[in-house]
Order: C-alpha cells, then structure tokens, then sequence
C-alpha cells in the first residue's frame, strides 16, 4: 500500500509541475525559439580605399530573432601598434591589420497580459428613444375648475435604464395626449428630454415610459485589452578571434579637380586652364601663375579632356 500511494503521489506531482509550467511561464518562446535568439559576428570583408584616402569600417554584426544590441566595437592592430581600441568605427588607410570586433547585446522574450479596460461609450444616443423605468417623488395634476386632470400633470421622477448609467431625471410638465388620462407625454423644464408614459403616474410606484433624452447618456462597458511587455535577459559580450583585413590602395585617377588654390595634389602635377583650354607643366613660363582647375597626372591625360600645351 505504501509503494502504491508513493507512486499516485509521484504521478500527482508530476502533473502538477506541468500545469504550473503551462499556466505560468515566463514568456511565449520556446526553448527552441529562446536558442535562435542571439547575435554573430562575421568577418569584415576586403575593401578598397580611394586613391590617396581612407576607408571607413565597422564591425559585421548579424541579430537573430529578439535581440537588441547595445554596443558593437573594433580593436584595430598594425604590428605592435594599437591603432583604435573599442571604438564603434575606424577609417584606415591601405595596408593590412589585425581587427578584433565585440558586441554586446541581450535577449528577450515578448510577454502578453490580456485585462478589462473600463470605457465609457455612449449608452443612449441623443434624441433617440430609449425605454426606462422612473419613479416619480411628485405628480400634481392640473386643476382646471371641477376637472382635473384633463389636462396635464407637474410630475418630478428619476429614470434607469440598463443602456445607460446611473438614473437619470426628470422634472417637467405631462400633458393628456388622448383625453382619457391613458397616455402622457411632454418635456423637461429645463431642457428638450421628452417623456411619455402610459397611464398615469403615482407617487412612489414605478411606471415604464419611453424617454428621449436631448443628450448623449454614458455607459461604463468593459473590453478586452491586450498588452504586450519585453522581457530581457542580462546582457552578454562577445568578442571574436582576430582576423587580418587587408584594405586595397585604389586605381589612381587621370586627373582631379583643382583645390582653388596655385598647386596641386601630389602625383597630378599638370596644370589645366579650363578657361583657355591649355595646360601647363612645370618650369613653363606661366605655370606658377596659373590657379587650376583641373589637375592631370599625365600629358596624355591632359590631351583626353580636349586640353593643348602651352607654347612656352
């Protein structure tokens, strides 16, 4: 008997741990969801720079599933030398280089909560009928000589109504529709609600009527609202092995365009005037007073872009 219950009780509480996994976990993703939930780091490909300039690189972060990165940083090395160290970019010229890049990142997981959000809507609409159920605090009929109440009644009530909230009331003047007392009808002293009751109401004894009110009438509801939270891990670092990037010197050009001053970028030393349409090498006679604006590696590469020499 006691092996019996030590196995229904090992059976119980295996089910109970499963419920309480199922009911009350943490976030939406499973565990095979959570595993594909984290960051690589790729090698940074070859690049070339322009012609006399640097080039701009950044670490090669991918993000998988939720992850949020934080912080994505280069160590970059030539030699013995620490050339940038931890920064989130380098310009390098050509040459080859030693780069270790870390990111730091976390994950997370969505939580949703689903609660009854209070709204107010409107329950009955302006003008509209809508049926309630009054009772009046005071009905005074119309004393017209020996007749009364053949014409109408000073009547003070409270409404409710399931459309709308709370009571509403009522304090105007009935008059006989019909002659017979069997239907009243008339307005609210201090505004365009409209009420009409059949029969004729007594103090204290509630009485159906239709009301139209002149305004809108609340009414609370409540609704589903979804919501949803991230959950996050602690953050991680990872920090990839060294590669070697190499950064290529680019084609050097025929020719650039003047700065606006009298010399040159070094290696295009040939002078073009656009306004004469002649260049000038140097040792000419008016090759120090000349302001380019085209700089040309070659004599041919002057002549391509429709240029003549100068005569002296």
């Amino acid at each position: 008997m006691r092996g019996f219950l030590s196995m229904r009780q090992t059976v119980l509480a295996a089910l109970l741990i499963s419920v309480l996994t199922v009911s009350g976990g943490m976030s939406d993703a499973s565990p095979a969801e959570a595993a594909n939930n984290r960051v690589t780091i790729g090698k940074i490909a070859t690049k070339t720079a322009p012609y006399g300039g640097k080039v701009k690189i950044v670490p090669h972060v991918t993000q998988l599933g939720q992850t949020e990165v934080s912080k994505k940083t280069l160590t970059v090395r030539q030699g013995k030398r620490t050339l940038v160290s931890g920064k989130s970019s380098a310009s390098l010229n050509p040459g080859k280089y030693q780069v270790t890049q870390s990111v730091t990142y976390r994950t997370y997981t969505v939580k949703k909560t689903t609660a009854d959000v209070r709204k107010v809507v409107v329950g009955a609409p302006a003008f509209r009928d809508v049926n309630v159920r009054c009772k009046a605090t005071r009905v005074t009929p119309d004393d017209q000589g020996d007749v009364k109440l053949s014409f109408g009644l000073s009547i003070i009530a409270t409404c409710k109504s399931s459309a709308f909230d709370g009571s509403h009331s009522f304090a105007g003047w009935l008059m006989n529709d019909n002659g017979d007392g069997s239907l009243w009808s008339g307005f609210n002293d201090s505004n365009l609600d409209e009420l009409t009751v059949r029969g004729t109401p007594v103090v204290g004894r509630e009485f159906a009527a239709v009301l139209v009110p002149e305004g809108d009438l609340p009414k609370t509801t409540y609704v589903k609202k979804t919501t949803s939270k991230k959950v996050y891990s602690a953050h991680k670092t990872v920090t990839s092995k060294a590669q070697t990037l190499t950064i290529k010197q680019g084609k050097k050009p025929a020719w650039v365009w003047g700065n606006g001053g009298y010399d040159c970028p070094k290696g295009f030393p040939i002078k073009g005037n656009a306004d004469s349409g002649i260049y000038h090498v140097r040792g000419g006679a008016y090759y120090s007073r000349t302001i380019p604006e085209q700089c040309f590696a070659t004599d041919s590469a002057a002549r391509a872009q429709g240029y003549r020499k100068s005569k002296r």
